[in-house]
Parts: structure tokens; sequence; C-alpha cells
């Protein structure tokens, strides 16, 4: 969250002071525990203050006088007091662990919370490795702070403070030097302490960046792997731990400093103190026993200020991991629910949009007055191009962002004035990509209603048609699904997901993409249970394969963040408008059953503009040549710099086209069903200029470039035409998207 950081500078201050402030914030909760705690530092520190008056009192009476009752009297009432601080310091340090435990438990819940309810543009621009330092390593230091470091901060300052005070009552004069050289003592520390606390700051910044850049690694090695970016990424973790290691030595050799040149003053002041009283003493100004008094006394300001000294680095350290905190906690939420906001009636009319307007900043518009109605219990599917604002209108739905400008209105009522958990309440999602956690079944299920009966749920999961294959599970519904379901294909995810959507009894159905990752044979079944769910209810849903929702009431189109079209399949393929270009696009492939196969028609083949001259004949032999690939999810299918040998048609699934800038990979542009790449392919073997790798689990028809040279060797008109319509689009323009549309 660097981009933010002149404001954080602003808005969450560093001193040591507002440390102290902040944690106190949290300790108000525990005020008992604080009391005793106070109290037996208070109890430490009358024992460490009192025993040099004891020694004063062993030397200057009960020894000179040879008093043997006095001396057994002063250190009877020693031990007995030494007993009781040991009991203090014990009591302390339980509760201090205790209270450290609990205060830390309600930073990380609050943390956790205002985690939970930033906006999805928060979590677009945070890093993940930087969010998670903020949870261990920053926490860590401020736990060992609040548990350690400020009870014993306190409990020198008492000591110094109190030592000092009595100073002055045993011996003026040494104290005056005393206090008179203290000050000199700790000025170097003064000084050099605000460096230490920037210095710490920028520390924990750098760790966050090194283990961003670790965790980014790890989930993107397919691509540093594809594109040749180990050395690249190598020097670019070789130069972050550069940084890091000359801010890690740069905190230490302040935070040393901090505390060592406080030392050495006070090693100062107690031979000067020392040397000036042991002259008093010989000449007779004090007795001796007011010296050793006055040495022991002078040793708890000196080891007190030592103490202070030695937990300035930790506080100071703390202080800086408490600004990273604050600087999350800072973070608004895009969303804040209104003090007056009112309940949601279930849905019973309609679910309105008027002129809504949104936005990523304002050169980035998304939907542009966008206005439609859809009545209770009505199924409406939201299609349009890729980047047409389709997902942003669920999102918009689901509250999950704001509209920079009109309302959404759910009978009547407006979003904005409502309670988050009355349009929860009634509202079913199941996504693209079911986020399963790593419990039970029963749990994960539970999740739709978390006061829903065991019954209930297992009513749901029949309903979902995923009962009887948890039923043949060793543990059945105590089985754990793995981490994000991991033990459990796609399909039975999302039969899980949609046993949680039944659970609630949603009034509203959001259905995102949510059978796209899906085999053919599983997306029939799904897509089937999915309608079943959807009687009698009002359902939004968005699908770029547009044969799973021909079926819906009524379909609206979305182009450039505008409602373009609507109506049912029907109707907008006599428009022969957009819905009938996307549906054309997916027409004319034939699957097999497990979905690893496909067949093309010769006329899907025509829209190719390369295509389109060849005879049906000569279409007929191409179809025929074309061969089924299929491909896992983050498969590299070629790289920039790659031979141009084939021609890829997409059957199913979705692909990214990504080039390399600088040293980073950029992707510029996706494509899905019914896309297509690599045509020029078929005439010249020209390198690729970008890498194309798979999103989904993805189907293609692939045409070899020797193929359909053999083909077109007896056509040499037929040859000369497909030549002058590539020269044709290679000149057409000079935009470097299209030259990476061609040659890819």
């Amino acid at each position: 969250m660097a981009e933010h950081s002149d404001r954080d500078e602003k808005s969450a201050p560093g001193g040591f002071g507002s440390f102290l402030a902040w944690i106190l914030h949290y300790l108000r909760s525990y005020k008992w525990m604080a009391a005793v705690i106070l109290l037996a530092l208070l109890l430490q520190t009358a024992f460490r203050v009192l025993l040099p008056v004891g020694y004063q009192q062993i030397f200057d009476r009960a020894i000179v006088n040879q008093d043997m009752d006095l001396l057994g009297k002063i250190l009877t009432i020693l031990l007995i007091a030494w007993v009781v601080q040991a009991v203090a310091t014990l009591v302390q340090s339980r509760l201090a662990a205790r209270m450290g435990a609990r205060a830390m438990n309600d930073i990380r819940l609050e943390m956790f919370d205002h985690l939970q309810r930033l906006p999805t543009s928060f979590y677009s621009r945070a890093k993940t490795g930087d969010l998670m330092s903020r949870f261990s390593s920053e926490l860590a230091v401020i736990e060992e702070a609040v548990v350690h470091g400020v009870p014993m901060f306190f409990y020198a300052c008492l000591i110094f403070i109190l030592s000092v005070a009595l100073l002055f009552f045993m011996e003026w004069q040494l104290a005056l030097m005393t206090v008179a050289i203290v000050p000199l003592a700790l000025l170097v520390p003064r000084l050099l302490s605000g460096r230490a606390q920037r210095s710490s700051y920028e520390r924990k910044t750098y760790e966050a960046e090194v283990a961003n850049t670790v965790q980014e690694n790890i989930g993107t090695h397919t691509v540093i792997k594809a594109f040749g970016l180990r050395e690249a990424r190598l020097a670019l973790y070789r130069g972050q731990l550069e940084n890091l290691r000359e801010k890690v030595a740069t905190t230490h050799f302040l935070s040393a400093i901090v505390g060592r040149t406080a030392n050495q003053g006070f090693f100062l002041l107690q031979i000067l103190v020392i040397g000036f009283g042991a002259y008093l003493a010989v000449w007779g100004v004090i007795t001796v026993g007011i010296l050793v008094g006055f040495v022991t006394l002078l040793f708890n300001v000196t080891s007190a200020a030592n103490s202070i000294a030695a937990n300035l680095p930790d506080l100071l350290r703390a202080t800086g991991a408490m600004r990273r905190i604050r600087e999350l906690l800072l973070e608004k939420p895009e969303i804040e629910e209104a003090g007056d906001a009112v309940q949601l009636p279930r849905l019973a009319r309609a679910v309105t949009f008027e002129d809504v307007h949104f936005g990523y900043g304002p050169n980035q518009p998304i939907l542009c007055g966008l206005s439609f109605e859809v009545p209770a219990g009505e199924s409406v599917a939201i299609v349009g191009p890729s980047g047409s604002g389709k997902s942003t209108i669920l999102n918009l739905l689901l509250r999950l962002q704001a509209p920079d400008r009109g309302r959404i209105l759910l009978d009547g009522v407006d979003l904005s004035e409502s309670t988050e958990k009355s349009l929860r309440d009634q509202t079913g999602v199941v996504l693209q990509e079911t986020v399963l956690f790593n419990d039970s079944l029963m749990e994960n299920i539970r999740l739709g209603a978390p006061g829903a009966t065991d019954d209930e749920v297992m009513a749901a999961a029949r309903s979902a048609e995923i009962h009887d294959y948890i039923l043949r599970l060793p543990e059945r519904y105590q089985t754990h699904v793995g981490e994000r379901g991991g033990k459990l294909s796609g399909g039975q995810r999302q039969r899980i997901a949609i046993a949680r959507a039944i659970l609630s009894n949603p009034a509203l159905l959001v259905l995102d993409e949510a059978t796209s990752a899906l085999d053919p044979v599983t997306e029939a079944s799904v897509t089937s249970t999915l309608h079943s769910l959807a009687q009698d209810r009002t359902v939004f849903e968005t699908s770029h394969r547009l044969g799973t929702i021909a079926g819906v009431d009524r379909i609206l189109v979305v182009d450039r963040g505008r409602l373009a079209e609507q109506g049912n399949h029907d109707d907008l393929l006599e428009l022969e408008g957009i819905y009938h270009e996307l549906w054309s696009k997916q027409s004319g492939f034939k699957l097999s059953e497990d979905g690893r196969r496909a067949e093309c028609t010769p006329e899907r083949l025509r829209s190719i503009p390369l295509l389109k001259h060849l005879g049906d004949e000569r279409l007929g032999a191409i179809a025929h040549m074309l061969v089924s690939e299929s491909y896992a999810p983050d498969r590299v299918i070629f790289k920039a710099g790659d031979p141009g040998d084939k021609f890829y048609l997409i059957v199913r699934g979705a692909v990214e086209v990504i080039l390399i800038e600088g040293d980073e990979p950029v992707v510029i542009r996706k494509m899905q069903d019914g896309d297509y790449l690599g045509e020029l392919a078929l005439l010249d073997n020209a390198p690729r200029s970008a890498t194309i790798r798979t999103l989904a689990p993805t189907l293609f028809l692939t045409l070899g470039r020797q193929h359909f040279q053999e083909l077109l060797a007896d056509e040499p008109l037929l040859r000369s035409e497909i030549e002058h319509q590539a020269r044709l689009r290679r000149g057409a323009t000079d935009d470097s998207m299209a030259t990476i549309a061609i040659k890819i």
C-alpha cells in the first residue's frame, strides 16, 4: 500500500506516545488486570527504592553501634519485603502475559473484521505478502512490547523517578551532580530515537516487499518459466534483499546506539559520583552508610536508565509495527452502512437499476447510465463482449461495490439505504470458482444458513444431487474437503455451492459464470440442477457460453457499459446484432460426451476472414484436418519467439495473451469460446510475438501450416488471393494490438 504512504504519514502518527495511547485503548477492557499489574509494579519499585535505605541503616546504626537486635530487625524486614516483591513479580508477569494475549487477540479480530469490510478495489492493489506481514511479524513485535517491553519500561521509569527523589533526601550535593549529568547521558539517545523509529518502519516495509515477491513467485511460477524470467526475478529479489540488508543493518545500528550511548553516559556518571562521594566521606562530610545507600540508589538510577535504554529498541520496533497496523485499520470501506439503514423486505416485486454509473476512476468508466427492471420471479442473463461490465453489474447488485451515480432498488428500497445483512439473507450466489474452506462437507454446506440442522443440510445436498456421492465417502458428511476444496472435482465443488445456495432459500439467485469451467457432461448436469433451483426465484446470471443461458426469460446484452439489446434468445437472433454475432461465433461445434474432442462445420470456418474465399469442398477438407487438443489451466500453449506453425480455434475455455514489458509479463487480452489465433501462421512461420496461457480447461481445434499448404498446393489462384488478403490485413494498421493479433 505504498501509494498511500503520504496519507498514512499524516493519519497514522508513529511516535512512542502514539503507540502507548494506541495500546492503552485496547487495555481498557482489562482494567482490573491493569490495576493489579500496576500494584505489583509499585511493590517491586518500593522494594528496590527502600533497599538502599536499609543498607544505610545497617552501616550507620547497626554496625557502628554493634546493635545485633536492630540488625536482625532490618534484615527480617528486608527478607519479608523481598518475598512480597518476588510474589508481586510472578503475579505481574502472569497477568501481563494474559492481558497481552487478550489484547493482541482483540487487535487481530479488529484487523480481520476490518479486512472483511474493505472493498474489492483494496484487494486489487494490496499485496498479499504485505498483508500477511502485518498479521504475523508486526503483531509479534507488538505482542512482545505489550507483554514485556511496556511493563518493564514503566517499572524502570518508576524506579528512576523515585530513586532520584530519594537521592536528594539522602545527600543533596551528590544528587545535584547526578541530576546534572543524567540529561547529558540521555541527550544522544533522544536525538537518535526519531531516526531509529523511521528506520524500523521502513525496515518493515522492505520485509513486506521481500515476502510479497516470494509469494508472487510461487503463484506465477508457470509464467516465470514460460518467459524465461528466472534471472530477472532473481535479480529483482537480490536487489530487494540488498535494500533490506542495508535497512536492517541501519535499524540495528541505530537501535543499539540509542541504548549503548545511554549506558556509556551512566558508566561515566557512576565513576564521577562515587569518586566525589568517596572524597566527601573521607573528609567526614557524609557517613559511610550514606555513601553506601547513595551508591545503591545510584545503581538503581543507572540500572533503571539502562533498562529504559534496553527496552527502547523493542519499543521503537513496536512503534513502527503499530504504524503499519494502523495504516490497515485506517483504510476506509468503500461501502459503509448508514446508522439508520432499513431492513430489506423479501423480494416480491422487482429489482431496478436506475441510471447506474460506475468506473474505476474518471478515465476508466465501466457502466454508463444503465437502466432496466427485472420483475420478481424472472430469470435474466447478462451477456456481452469481454470488458463490457457484466460482472460489475452483479458486484453492484451484491453490494460488493457501490455505484458512482444512480440507484439500485429492491422493491423500491435503495440498497445504499438498507442493511447488508437483510440483502445477504435473501441472496444465493454460485460463482465460477467455488471456494470451499478446509472443513467438513457438512460445515461447508451449512455456510448457506449457519443455523441449519443436519437434516436440512442433507436435504439441500439431495436437491443439489451431491448427497449420494457424499454417502459413498468413508467419513460421509464429516469428510474434510482440503484447502479450497482441492479433494473434490470441479463439478462436485459446484454442487456443494448449489447446496449452500439451496439451504439459504434465496429470493434472489446470482450465478456468475457458474458452469464455464466444467466439462460438457458435468456442465449439462449442473446446469439442469441450477434450472431446478431457479424455479420461482429471481435470477441474475452471466455466462460467456451462450448455450447455457438460451432458455432464460430475458437476455440483457451489454456493450461498453450500456444496455445495447434485450429480449429472449429468438428475438435477439432475429435482430442480427451483438447477440447474434456472439452466438454465431460460438456455434458450429460438436463436442464429444467427455469434452475431449470436437468437430467444426465448414460454415463456421467460413466466418474466419482468411478462409472466407475457400469453397465448400476446401472448407470441408480443412474441417476434417482439424485436430482436437486439450489443455489444463495455467498451461503455456506457445511462447513469444516460437515459430508460428499452427492455427488455433478455441472451442471451449479461456486463454490470455501476454507480452513482456521490461521484465514484467503484462496481460493485454483475454480470449474465450469461438475466438481464434495464429491464422496467418498458415501462410508463414514468422515468430510468435506474444505468449498464450490457458486460464481454464481449454479445448482447441488446431490446423498445422504444413497441412494447409498442401491443401492449397494445386490452387495457385486461390493461394494468391489468400496471400493478398493477408497482406491487406498486415498493412491495414500500425496499431501494435492489431499486429499482435495477426502474429500470434
